[in-house]
């Protein structure tokens, strides 16, 4: 019998818990250094300093592309279509009740009255908004999705800081996705039961969502007390104070900063800072703080295009 047939191990793809779930293993941006992988959150926060929503646009379509480059399941980000939803409903109420700093009153175009006058500048303030917020929530979600409590603990090593202080900002990070976690696993252990949470009116809902909260606050105490318990054990110290305690750290000692890594961060650092001066220079900040005020722009950019 031939092996043409059997598919190769290699091809089978490997994943690691990182901060954000379960992930692959290895991916392009796995060949630059945890701090150069931390720096890809200051590139995907450049749209608050930028206006424009077309600008903005491309940051999000960006970081979308890298969760397809980096192989992210998608059910993970599904997990926070709630969110997502609820973060875009209360953006486009505030704005449709307050003036946009970017497009002073009066308004002139209105698109519908239902009791309040519902006007065009308002709709474009709030998209506006709602891009920017996108861009920066999925790029912290995508750093989350390729680096773990090491890679936090290295690229603050890094920055010469304290152990005490990285291990404390590991451990947070670590406990907050094990917080969802623990709470949708009770929940399903709930509905397992026959609690059926989808026929629930949303009052009634919150009221079953109180009450998951025993459960987890004591799984959570729990956790924490064992967590203080291995860390005794282990001879770590709560002090931020090296002088006091010297401790041998073997992590990240064979995790080297390369030149493409140091190029990286420069080209992080230098873009938020370019495009912060960017705001200021005549030719330039007139284009990243425009925004579409006039709905007779899609008109012609529609006839443009068509």
């Amino acid at each position: 019998m031939g092996t043409g047939s059997l598919a190769p191990s290699s091809s089978k793809v490997e994943f690691r818990k990182t901060i954000f779930g379960y992930t692959p293993k290895e991916t392009p941006f796995s060949v630059l250094h945890p701090l150069a992988r931390i720096m890809i959150v200051i590139i995907f926060n450049i749209p608050f300093f930028i206006i424009n929503p077309f600008l903005n646009a491309c940051f999000l379509l960006t970081v979308l592309i890298f969760y397809k480059i980096a192989g992210i399941p998608k059910a993970y980000l599904l997990k926070f279509t709630p969110f997502l939803f609820i973060l875009t409903f209360f953006l486009f109420l505030s704005f449709a009740f307050f003036p946009s700093v970017w497009i002073q009153p009066p308004y002139k175009h209105v698109i519908f009255q239902f009791g309040f006058t519902y006007h065009y500048e308002n709709f474009i303030a709030s998209a506006t908004m709602w891009v920017r917020w996108m861009s920066a929530i999925f790029g912290i979600l995508f750093v989350l999705s390729i680096i773990d409590e090491r890679d936090i603990n290295i690229a603050l090593k890094t920055l010469r800081f304290p152990y005490f202080f990285r291990f404390i900002v590991a451990t947070a990070l670590r406990c907050f996705f094990t917080f969802y976690y623990d709470a949708m696993q009770i929940i399903e252990a709930q509905k397992a039961r026959g609690l059926d949470l989808d026929s629930m009116g949303m009052f009634r809902k919150a009221k079953y969502y109180a009450a998951v909260m025993v459960p987890l606050i004591m799984i959570e105490l729990k956790k924490a007390d064992e967590m203080a318990d291995a860390a005794d054990s282990r001879g770590y110290v709560t002090t931020f104070k090296s002088e006091e305690y010297k401790r041998t750290e073997y992590v990240g000692h064979d995790v080297v900063m390369k030149l493409h890594d140091k190029l990286f961060i420069v080209f992080a650092v230098t873009s938020l800072i370019a495009v912060i001066i960017a705001r200021y220079l005549p030719g330039i900040g007139p284009i990243i703080k425009w925004i579409p005020d006039d709905p007779a722009f899609w008109t012609s950019l529609i006839q443009r295009v068509f």
